[in-house]
């Protein structure tokens, strides 16, 4: 049991950190002064939110999804968090595959509107920023559904990319 303990010991004091001395002023150095840097790295963080599970009501035209959103990002200057977006678009019949009903997602950021295809992607680069995602189907896709539970998968893949 010594032998364990000195060895962790020794393992201890050759681990420990060492000061180290980058230069030396004395009496007989030309120059009384000397320069060193200071240098340290902060690795880029950021929390991104995405919509949860939708129910959408029978008949529903159009059905809020949530919204995509920077909740705090300490990213690199000219760098963004991209989010894309894939989905086949379709709620599939969940005891006849051939049943669905297509959907369209719309995506707002800002101002703007756009139709969501697979590949969508927005760059997000400041906390607080969003895109807020609707669920849109046609009355008439509504009225060609066959009775019974639907339901399709989006995914939303997250990327640290450069800003342009």
């Amino acid at each position: 049991m010594k032998k364990i303990i000195a060895l962790l010991s020794a393992a201890m004091l050759s681990a420990a950190s060492v000061t180290a001395f980058a230069a030396e002023i004395n009496e007989s150095t030309d120059s009384k002064q000397a320069d060193v840097t200071i240098s340290t790295s902060v690795a880029p963080a950021y929390t991104v939110s995405i919509p949860v599970n939708a129910n959408v009501a029978f008949n529903a035209a159009e059905t809020d999804f949530g919204s995509v959103s920077l909740e705090s990002a300490r990213l690199a200057p000219n760098k963004a968090v991209e989010v894309t977006i894939t989905s086949d678009f379709d709620l599939n019949n969940s005891a006849d595959n051939t049943a669905v009903i297509p959907y369209t997602l719309k995506a707002t950021k800002g101002t703007a509107t756009e139709t969501v295809g697979t590949g969508y992607s927005a760059k997000l680069q400041n906390t607080g920023d969003k895109v807020a995602l609707t669920i849109n189907i046609a009355q008439a896709d509504w009225d060609a559904a066959a009775a019974g539970d639907y339901s399709d998968t989006v995914t939303f893949n997250i990327a640290y990319v450069d800003a342009v």
